[in-house]
């Protein structure tokens, strides 16, 4: 590992532990040993640390995503054919496992967990950083749902509905029990089984299929 790639670590795990704002170049500098003056020779700001986060986190995120089948539209109202054609023959327990294979990504993934947190704790300390938050695991998570859900009723694979109420209902239990599993991570089998009923509960009670 590089001095800038151990810098960006460094920095990820004070911005994970005291958010965006609390955290100073000399809290990213000290534990690695270099002064300030040496770290702005790699990175000219603190904000260009933390786009850099931004950046290598997005490239990850979309990583796990893709072997889920989960590709957000690109300035664009339709959902690539292959989700739609994946996620309309997908049974109760293929749907499970694909939401457990993301939740635990996001729960077990150390750098994915420190991003999370990152933006979770940053959210209060600045509107940009909020909107990023909400961005990033409200708006992208739900919008996507919803186009799904749509193409999914229109194909005749779910019941009728309304799809933001389905989004909602579909992902709001899933993000509050990884909540509750990153403030107690004693009570992960727990948020595990409990997300795994819930999606379950969902399909049995949204499908059209016999």
């Amino acid at each position: 590992m590089n001095t800038k790639e151990m810098i960006l670590e460094e920095a990820l795990k004070q911005f994970s532990e005291k958010g965006y704002n609390g955290t100073s170049m000399s809290d990213i500098a000290e534990p690695l040993g270099i002064s300030k003056a040496a770290l702005y020779k790699h990175y000219k700001s603190k904000q260009e640390i933390f786009d850099k986060i931004i950046e290598e986190s997005e490239i990850k995120y979309k990583e796990v995503l893709e072997k889920l089948s989960v590709h957000y539209p690109d300035n664009s109202k339709k959902l690539s054919k292959k989700d739609v054609d994946l996620y309309s023959g997908i049974s109760a327990e293929g749907l499970c496992e694909n939401v457990l294979t993301f939740v635990r990504f996001s729960m077990n993934d150390k750098y994915s967990r420190q991003v999370r947190r990152m933006l979770t704790i940053s959210q209060y300390q600045s509107r940009e950083l909020g909107e990023m938050y909400t961005r990033r695991y409200v708006d992208a998570m739900l919008g996507y749902d919803e186009k799904l859900f749509e193409q999914l009723i229109k194909l005749g694979v779910i019941k009728k509905g309304n799809t933001q109420t389905l989004a909602a209902m579909f992902y709001a239990p899933v993000i509050m029990y990884m909540g509750i599993w990153d403030r107690e991570p004693k009570r992960a089998k727990e948020c595990e089984k409990a997300i795994k009923n819930h999606v379950e509960e969902f399909f049995m009670m949204t499908s059209n299929m016999e």
